[in-house]
């Protein structure tokens, strides 16, 4: 009867709220660990150190969504997991290798 009526099928689905809202409540936490390390590191760690954020975020998550039964929904933590690493990568190729260079080796001269 579904194939008839499908606003039927629409009703009996489960609405995934909970791994929405953690993915939702992820991204803002990222934004904001960006604003508040804005002000405390250097321009050029900002970004690496937000993407750690997200990478620890998605691990989380994941570790979240193997403790948990995976449901009949159309979106789970597996999902928000998977987007936060995808989100993180894809972050991750706008870090510049050469900013992270002068990081980690000492260019001050006086040495």
């Amino acid at each position: 009867m579904t194939a008839i009526n499908p606003i039927e099928t629409f009703a009996r689905q489960k609405v995934a709220t909970g791994p929405f809202i953690l993915f939702v409540a992820s991204m803002i936490a990222a934004v904001v660990f960006a604003a508040i390390i804005h002000h405390c590191l250097p321009h050029e760690v900002l970004l690496p150190a937000t993407v750690t954020f997200v990478f620890v975020l998605a691990a989380a998550v994941a570790l979240f969504a193997w403790r948990s039964p995976v449901p009949s929904r159309q979106f789970t933590y597996w999902d928000a997991a998977g987007l936060l690493t995808l989100f993180g990568v894809m972050a991750t190729t706008m870090v510049e290798p050469a900013d992270l260079v002068r990081l980690v080796v000492d260019t001050d001269p006086h040495n």
